[in-house]
């Protein structure tokens, strides 16, 4: 079995200092680690060209982009380059994500002992720094009537299972096969940040079952905590791309939950602002950056 593991970087460089120690503390090394260094510019890509000299049991590769292409194009980049060395599955993570030492040496046994033909792909518990379980990385979706789309976390009684089934992954520790992703596809690039592993869950999940074995175990770093008040680049970014993703695969219930969103942010004028130009450029299939609500964008209420 062979595993390779992608990690997108972007200016966290003690974050990554610490996960790529961590990923030395495996019990059972991947076979490679590819690391995707989104063009940052706080020393990443002078560590990333040193640690690449040292010797591991395990193969090391860096793709320096010349720009920042966001979490979606850097794990597009990350998963292609990944399917070119032909592993059996492919593990993705930030930057700030930090394995368990056992975490590749249970999934091993895990698939060893389970079938896998109907499983497409496979997740670790996600855990905040204090040990607590975040249950929004494995969640469910449900269609109402076809129409209304309800969006729900794993519940906290499915973590004392073996293991259970989700409808949407996030790319912090999952495990996807091969076969399968050479038949949904990458995840798409143009969404730059938001819904890019939420989207791709749904083209995974067609292939084969989504789950998560909760012994497999990964720490979150994740403090990017918001401004109440705040105002950002990530509002249109969060709007578009659930938009164009519920739009492509429920194109009644997009209609549906448009006019929610329209109606929950008639208070909020500046935001409404935001999503109608959101929800246009979604309807339009126009991703990618956008040249107003640009990284680092910020208009406080």
């Amino acid at each position: 079995m062979t595993i390779d593991i992608v990690i997108v970087t972007f200016n966290r460089l003690q974050k990554l200092k610490k996960a790529l120690d961590c990923y030395d503390s495996l019990t059972v090394k991947p076979r490679n680690i590819i690391v995707v260094n989104n063009n940052s510019n706080d020393g990443t890509k002078e560590y990333l060209n040193e640690w690449r000299e040292k010797q591991t049991s395990y193969s090391k590769h860096i793709l320096h982009l010349d720009k920042n292409v966001g979490g979606s194009g850097g794990f597009y980049k990350g998963q292609k380059f990944a399917l070119s060395l032909n592993p059996d599955w492919i593990m993705l993570a930030d930057d700030d994500a930090y394995p368990t030492p056992d975490l590749i040496e249970k999934f091993e046994q895990f698939v060893t002992n389970h079938k896998t033909d109907t499983i497409s792909a496979i997740c670790s518990t996600v855990l905040r720094i204090d040990g607590t379980i975040d249950a929004t990385h494995r969640s469910r979706y449900h269609l109402i009537k076809g129409l209304f789309y309800e969006r729900t976390r794993s519940n906290l009684e499915d973590y004392e299972q073996e293991w259970f089934e989700i409808d949407f992954l996030s790319y912090v520790g999952c495990f996807l096969k091969k076969n399968t992703l050479l038949k949904a596809g990458l995840v798409n690039p143009e969404f730059f940040i938001h819904s890019d592993d939420t989207e791709h869950s749904i083209r995974l999940k067609k292939q084969g079952k989504i789950i998560c074995v909760p012994e497999l175990k990964i720490y979150h770093d994740d403090n990017n905590t918001r401004i109440t008040n705040e105002i950002s680049w990530k509002d249109y970014y969060s709007y578009r791309n659930e938009l164009y993703m519920l739009k492509k695969h429920h194109p009644l219930a997009a209609i549906a939950w448009s006019r929610r969103q329209l109606n929950e942010l008639k208070n909020e004028p500046e935001k409404l602002e935001i999503y109608k130009t959101a929800m246009k450029d979604a309807w339009l299939g126009k991703l990618g950056v956008h040249y107003k609500y640009y990284p680092g964008w910020t208009k406080s209420e």
